[in-house]
């Protein structure tokens, strides 16, 4: 398997980092709307965030359905001039994310970390019960619709050589749950054909998420810094994953 540290032409459409909170009992959405001001210059778009529920309640056989629903204040989204970064301060956390093109991951990473500290001091955080970060790829194959999947992609379904077919797939889901022990978290790599650019390609979507929950045990404010460096790790494994589920032809794609 080939490491790359670095590819110019980079298949990465969204990447994400994502954490999930405990407030103190006084947390309101509202307090989060300080964050704009603070950061207007850089995301000019604002807007809140609302959680919309229903119920649906059945009385006797004569009486008529009766449907409520609840809007509730839930955050804010934030966006940049340019529309490519999404910052997202809401009730249950914080998570942003940066559209294509994307460069690298320390000033992803930098970019992230200045916002969690508004986030964090705005919303009066407690504790941390998810960390995440998730990158979704889009793999464009030359050659539909002849193109093979088992030539650019490592990892993907696999049919019987008796099962009548014509060809490439016409579409498909796959989904891989892999434990990693070793950090305690959890990789899912979800797979399936997406839009293409072009009728000469094919294209195939490798979304990759990579999560540790701690309910019962979530990191405390005191650990924050532990928080981050566990990002990092889980960076540092998408990497890994992301090599081991393509080929040298998908790699001189993207170089």
């Amino acid at each position: 398997m080939t490491e790359r540290a670095h590819y110019a032409n980079a298949p990465i459409t969204e990447a994400l980092i994502d954490l999930r909170v405990t407030h103190a009992e006084d947390f309101s959405p509202e307090n989060l709307e300080i964050i704009g001001e603070a950061i207007a210059d850089r995301y000019p778009g604002q807007e809140p965030m609302y959680v919309h529920s229903g119920q649906i309640s059945f009385q006797q056989p004569e009486d008529p359905v009766r449907v409520e629903t609840a809007h509730q204040h839930g955050g804010f989204i934030f966006t940049s001039q340019n529309k490519q970064q999404i910052f997202q301060a809401r009730a249950d956390g914080f998570t942003f994310s940066t559209l294509a093109p994307y460069d690298r991951w320390e000033p992803f990473r930098d970019e992230a970390r200045g916002l969690w500290d508004l986030y964090r001091s705005a919303a009066n955080v407690e504790s941390i019960t998810r960390a995440a970060v998730r990158y979704v790829n889009r793999i464009d194959i030359p050659g539909a619709p002849t193109a093979q999947l088992e030539d650019y992609l490592r990892t993907y379904p696999e049919v019987s050589a008796d099962m009548p077919s014509e060809g490439l797939f016409a579409n498909f889901f796959m989904q891989l749950q892999l434990q990693q022990r070793d950090l305690d978290c959890l990789v899912i790599v979800n797979e399936t054909p997406v839009p293409p650019p072009n009728d000469q390609t094919i294209s195939i979507q490798l979304d990759l998420d990579l999560f540790r929950e701690r309910f019962a045990e979530p990191w405390s404010m005191d650990e924050d810094a532990a928080v981050w460096g566990f990002l990092e790790q889980l960076h540092e494994r998408k990497n890994k994953v992301f090599e081991a589920s393509i080929t040298d032809a998908t790699r001189r794609l993207i170089a």
